[in-house]
């Protein structure tokens, strides 16, 4: 058996723990859902824990944690491309349609740049982040079970991340929809740029010249012939 502590608090999270608390090679020790319940519990964590599994963790993890069990974590996309803050946002908006998610050994000094365990195929289609948030949902699952399944055999490779890319986290500012991109940008782009930044995002919005704002919560692209 696996000996599993799980962080995570997000809806999506959650229901890649509830598949993970199912799997017949899995001991879940813990399951810590806030940064407060995390602080509480760290210092008493069992020394025989095989890993710490984050998912949809938004705090940084200090390095007593890190250096002291192996911690893995999944981000959404094909690493050691799009590494860093916003990387669905960041994809979508730059074309990306078909990516991975990656499994990774999570360090408190190399943002995303941890050994790849496991990747798996991800879609990002979806004309808002509830449906995208499926697709990882989806996808995180499958490669979950495949690593379980295999955990002794599995060995996780470095990744070079001088082919890859790396992000900053979106601000809310750059929601903003200008005059100048609905200028340059075709209507699959836009789409795009609005889908990504649905709920829980900051909305996409146009600002007028007395600073009334107007966003989009909801979209729809139909491509000609369809």
């Amino acid at each position: 058996m696996t000996k599993v502590i799980l962080c995570g608090y997000r809806d999506w999270a959650n229901r890649i723990f509830e598949n993970v608390n199912l799997h017949s090679k899995v001991f879940v020790v813990d399951t810590i859902r806030s940064h407060e319940e995390y602080i509480q519990k760290v210092d008493f964590f069992p020394e025989d824990i095989d890993l710490i599994l984050f998912i949809g963790w938004s705090w940084i993890i200090p390095k007593e944690t890190t250096e002291k069990f192996k911690c893995l974590g999944i981000h959404p996309s094909n690493l050691p491309f799009f590494r860093g803050g916003s990387p669905l946002q960041h994809q979508i908006i730059n074309g990306v349609q078909e990516s991975k998610v990656s499994l990774m050994t999570l360090s408190s000094t190399k943002l995303d740049a941890g050994e790849i365990w496991l990747q798996e195929d991800l879609d990002l289609s979806g004309k808002n982040m509830t449906e995208v948030f499926k697709n990882i949902t989806s996808s995180s699952i499958k490669m979950l079970n495949l690593f379980f399944d295999n955990y002794v055999d599995i060995v996780p490779k470095e990744q070079d991340t001088t082919l890859g890319s790396y992000f900053k986290r979106r601000t809310e500012v750059q929601s903003k929809i200008t005059l100048e991109q609905l200028q340059q940008m075709n209507l699959k782009e836009i789409y795009d740029f609005i889908r990504c930044l649905t709920d829980p995002y900051p909305n996409a919005y146009l600002e007028d010249s007395k600073g009334n704002k107007l966003f989009f919560q909801e979209v729809s692209y139909v491509p000609r012939g369809n």
